[in-house]
């Protein structure tokens, strides 16, 4: 008998590019940003939407620090907010001039340090990479030629890093320890059907299954811990773009959604693209790495 995941819309964000959502158990807060738009949004369990920052740059992923803050991309660079007082207190360089170029998803490891994958809005090729930040946020590129690098997480013992490539519809598994200053053995985990999107953002379940957001599929798939297909959610709308486990008992995944690029015929005949939804999966979720901070001042 199919599993009822209880779809429901948490909030009418009407984000023109939804993503990488976070949540933060101490406050009851989910956090996510709206790319294009250059907001990082908070949404309260009561519904209540709001703007804790708004950048001239695009945001393209964050996560929560060990100290209440968060970490986020800012174009090329990676940025570190205060939440108390809604500023930034510390940033890196950028990685790259070219404006084209900018980080997309990015989430903490069990070390606490920042990986993020840099792409070129341009569609140059395989010029996509990822890059690891400690707490002095000093860039490490670990891995690269990559076309469209997207979610990321790590498996229950945190020895192995699942990645996600768009436009090659593949999700990634790659040996992963302090030690190693780039991903060794990297190996393809699922190929996405191609029919169903792209493969966006992702979340990894308590029993190492991982939920995969496809961008244009309509749809959520859930692959177990071999890569397995074995189930598929359908979205109300076509854009899913990234999701993770929240909620007191971690038994919420929290989906983000687009309404970029939408043709004014595919808003009306979706005009909740862009909000936020939750399923109920039978298995709950893992919390998320906290990025390690250490005292910097703002360049």
């Amino acid at each position: 008998m199919p599993h009822d995941y209880h779809l429901r819309q948490i909030a009418p964000a009407q984000a023109e590019l939804g993503e990488s959502p976070v949540w933060d158990a101490l406050n009851g807060l989910l956090y996510f940003v709206d790319i294009t738009q250059g907001q990082i949004k908070a949404l309260t369990p009561q519904a209540r939407l709001s703007t804790v920052y708004q950048s001239t740059a695009r945001i393209g992923a964050l996560a929560l620090s060990d100290h209440g803050n968060l970490v986020f991309t800012e174009n090329s660079r990676v940025c570190m907010l205060d939440t108390k007082t809604g500023t930034i207190s510390s940033h890196s360089p950028a990685v790259k001039e070219a404006t084209s170029y900018r980080f997309n998803d990015g989430a903490c490891d069990p070390q606490g340090r920042f990986v993020t994958g840099l792409m070129d809005e341009a569609r140059s090729g395989k010029t996509g990479a990822l890059y690891r930040y400690g707490g002095e946020l000093q860039a490490q590129q670990i891995h690269a030629g990559m076309s469209l690098p997207n979610g990321l997480t790590w498996s229950v013992d945190g020895k192995t890093l699942f990645f996600v490539d768009s436009v090659a519809c593949s999700i990634f598994a790659a040996d992963y320890s302090w030690a190693n200053d780039e991903l060794t053995t990297v190996s393809l985990f699922a190929q996405t059907p191609v029919e169903l999107g792209r493969p966006d953002g992702i979340a990894l379940d308590q029993a190492g299954g991982l939920w995969v957001c496809q961008f244009n599929g309509v749809c959520l798939l859930h692959y177990d811990n071999k890569g397995q297909l074995i189930d598929r959610v359908a979205m109300p709308v076509p854009r899913p773009t990234s999701c993770c486990f929240g909620g007191p008992d971690l038994d919420t995944l929290f989906i983000t959604t687009a309404r970029f690029a939408m043709t004014a015929a595919e808003l009306e005949r979706y005009p909740q693209a862009g909000n936020v939804y939750a399923i109920h999966p039978k298995v709950g979720g893992l919390a998320r790495h906290l990025f390690k901070e250490v005292a910097t001042e703002l360049d």
